[in-house]
This record gives structure tokens, C-alpha cells and sequence, in this order.
């Protein structure tokens, strides 16, 4: 009994102790003021949130940061973090398997009590009808994961809130959630302090570094993730090397920043796949007009395409109605038709750097390995043009 009193005053007290994981944060403060509104906790109605942003641009931290000042003031709460890889719909299941499995897992995480058993899919709203829960369900990519954990407002009691993160829209507009928070790029000087914070441990570059760490973050295109992560990559090393490993992360992507960033490409079908690669080497930046002039043979339904990855926080268009992709997401793009044919340039789908396009229209079989159409190839930057035509036309 001594034992088990000991036990709860330290996990009271544990408890009770106000987290500071997340106070050097740069931006995080606005993110909160900004979120207020939109929890409106000063009611008792149940608010279903979400929270919504292209990859890598820190939704799960935000919402995080959320948690961890809110659930003390909750019966219950649950972080069920990165849904989309952690709770996969196994192999040969259909959809009410699945919805079962999903709803054994937020049961037991939320409850704390390991290996429950649900034998239906009524148990979550019978369970927690009458009690204030905390639940965020971060980076959730299908429907069948909120119907599963959160369908209705009314599974849950008074005063409840549900946080969902996602970079897909339409899950949102399905599922009737109109309290969203679309997260935005950071500022560049508070995209510079970001870096700094994990390049320097402080939030400014230290003395001689102030080019070099510009330099990191026009390549990180002011993406937190690629921020922090270039950021722990550089720490601790002399200028030299900064200026030895710069030109190494100018020509491919880091392979966690490419992890993160590829797990989205993946989730499309083949032909919004495909799309996205043709935006991402020959048409970011440029007018949609001329997307779909170049592409509505090859694409059914282009615009609607394009809506898709809008959606998905893949592309956005401007106010000047061209398409912009994060450079990040555009590099990715180039490295993976590059890895389609790392050795034979002219095996890949199509061919968008000047120096590879001359190697293969000067090669012995350069018209019968040339599987990319040369209408593309107009796009590429103003610099290649010249000697794609040289090229060209000696071949």
C-alpha cells in the first residue's frame, strides 16, 4: 500500500510539472495565438480542429505543443502520432476490419489499458460520451482513420476537443470539419533563427557564418523540416566544411528530408504520380494555362488533377495563376526520375538538365534511347536553351 501511495504522489507530481520541451521554439508563440480562436475552450461544445500544411511544415509539432499545455485540464487524452505509417490497414482487411483495429488501438491508448478488446465499433462513444477528452490524431491520409476514431462531435463529452492534423483537405471537407488552421511558411528571419537555433544553438549565425547559413536557407526554402534537419547537419563544423558540404546538398536532397517528403508522393495514384514529376521538372512556376495546353492530351481532366495535389498541399497556385512547388518537393521530383535510370540518362521518362540532354543527343544511339518528348524540353531554364539547340541540331 506504501508502494502504490508513493507511486501516484510521483505521478501526480510528475504530472503537474509544466513542460518546457518546447520553449526554445521559434514562431511557436504566434502559432497558439492563433489556434485560440479556434479551440475556444472557454465553451462546453465539442470542436473538432484541424490542422492542415504541406509536408515537413510542422503541423505535428504545433500540435504537440498544443497537447502538452492542454491535457492536464482533460479526464483523458491521447497523442496517436503519425497515423499514416504507424496504423496501416493490413493486408487482404476490409474496411469495418480495419475500423475495428484503429478503434482497439485509440481505446487502449486513450483508456491506458493494454491489450483492450472491442468486439464493435460502438465502444468509443459509449466509452467516452460523458467524458472532456483531449485527442489529437496527427497525420492522419485516409477517411476510414476518423471514422474509426472520431466520426461525430457527439462521441464525445462536454467540452471535449479533437485536434486533427493532415495535409490533405479533403479529408476536412468530407468529414464537415470547418475550424482548420492552415499553417504557413515561416518569415525569412524567422526561418533564419529556426536554423540557427539548431546549427549555433542561438538565434543568429555566429561571426563569419552569416552568408553560409543564408545560403542553407534558400536551399531549405524556408521548410522547418529542412531547416532543422540542414541545420543538426551543420553543427559543430568548421567554415570549410560548410563550404565542402554546400554544394553536396545543392545537387540532391538529404535522405530524411527525402523520406519525409517521399511518403507523400507515394500515397498518390499513377497518374497524379506522374503529374506531379512533370510540374516538378518542367512546369513549377509557370502558367497553369500552359500546364494544361502542354498536358491535356497525355492527362484526363488536368484541372481536376490539379485540384488533387492543391489539396494535398503538393502544389498551390498564386494569385498570377501559375503553379508553385516548394523547391524541396521539386527536387524530389528531379531525384526520382533521375533514379529511374541513374547510368542511361536517355531511360528515363524525360531528360530536364542541359549537360545530360547534350550527352545523350551526342551518344552512338542517341535517337533510340531518347524515350523524353522534346516538346517538354522548352521548359527548360533560360540558360540551357542555347545549348539544347546547339545540341540539337549537330545531332
Amino acid at each position: 500500500m506504501i508502494k502504490k501511495i508513493a507511486i501516484d504522489i510521483s505521478n501526480i507530481l510528475i504530472n503537474s510539472t509544466p513542460s518546457r520541451d518546447f520553449d526554445g521554439l521559434v514562431g511557436m508563440r504566434a502559432h497558439l495565438e492563433k489556434m485560440k480562436p479556434l479551440l475556444c475552450l472557454d465553451t462546453d461544445e465539442v470542436r473538432i480542429i484541424g490542422i492542415w500544411g504541406p509536408p515537413g511544415i510542422g503541423k505535428t509539432t504545433i500540435a504537440r505543443v498544443v497537447y502538452n499545455q492542454l491535457s492536464h485540464s482533460f479526464q483523458l487524452s491521447v497523442f496517436m502520432e503519425n497515423i499514416k505509417a504507424n496504423y496501416t490497414r493490413p493486408t487482404g482487411s476490409d474496411d469495418y476490419s480495419a475500423k475495428l483495429q484503429l478503434q482497439q488501438m485509440f481505446m487502449s491508448q486513450i483508456t491506458k489499458q493494454k491489450d483492450i478488446e472491442i468486439p464493435h465499433l460502438g465502444v468509443a462513444q459509449d466509452r467516452l460520451k460523458d467524458k472532456k477528452v483531449l485527442v489529437v490524431l496527427d497525420g492522419v491520409n485516409q477517411s476510414v482513420q476518423l471514422d474509426a476514431m472520431a466520426k461525430e462531435a457527439w462521441w464525445f463529452g462536454p467540452g471535449s476537443r479533437i485536434i486533427i492534423t493532415t495535409q490533405d483537405q479533403k479529408l476536412f471537407r468530407a468529414h464537415g470539419i470547418n475550424h482548420i488552421y492552415k499553417v504557413d511558411f515561416p518569415p525569412t528571419e524567422e526561418a533564419l533563427q529556426i536554423f540557427c537555433m539548431y546549427a549555433f544553438g542561438q538565434n543568429s549565425p555566429k561571426d563569419g557564418f552569416q552568408n553560409l547559413a543564408w545560403k542553407v536557407i534558400n536551399l531549405a526554402g524556408n521548410l522547418p523540416l529542412g531547416l532543422r534537419i540542414m541545420g543538426s547537419y551543420f553543427r559543430g563544423t568548421s567554415r570549410e566544411e560548410w563550404k565542402k558540404l554546400l554544394p553536396r546538398l545543392e545537387n540532391s536532397l538529404d535522405a530524411d528530408i527525402q523520406s519525409i517528403l517521399k511518403f507523400s508522393y507515394d500515397a498518390l495514384d499513377d497518374e497524379d504520380k506522374n503529374l506531379f514529376l512533370h510540374i516538378a521538372c518542367f512546369f513549377n512556376g509557370k502558367e497553369i494555362k500552359i500546364l494544361e495546353e502542354h498536358l491535356a492530351k497525355k492527362f484526363v481532366e488536368v484541372r481536376q488533377r490539379l485540384n488533387v495535389l492543391a489539396e494535398k498541399s503538393l502544389i498551390s497556385f498564386s494569385n498570377w495563376g501559375t503553379i508553385e512547388m516548394h523547391k524541396l518537393l521539386a527536387k524530389l521530383g528531379g531525384e526520382i526520375v533521375r533514379n529511374q535510370s541513374i547510368h542511361e540518362p536517355g531511360q528515363r521518362q524525360f531528360l530536364f538538365d542541359g549537360e545530360e540532354i547534350c550527352d545523350v543527343l551526342n551518344g552512338d544511339a542517341a535517337v533510340s534511347s531518347l524515350h523524353c518528348s522534346l516538346q517538354y524540353l522548352v521548359y527548360l531554364k533560360t540558360n540551357h536553351l542555347d545549348l539544347f539547340s546547339c545540341s540539337f541540331i549537330s545531332g
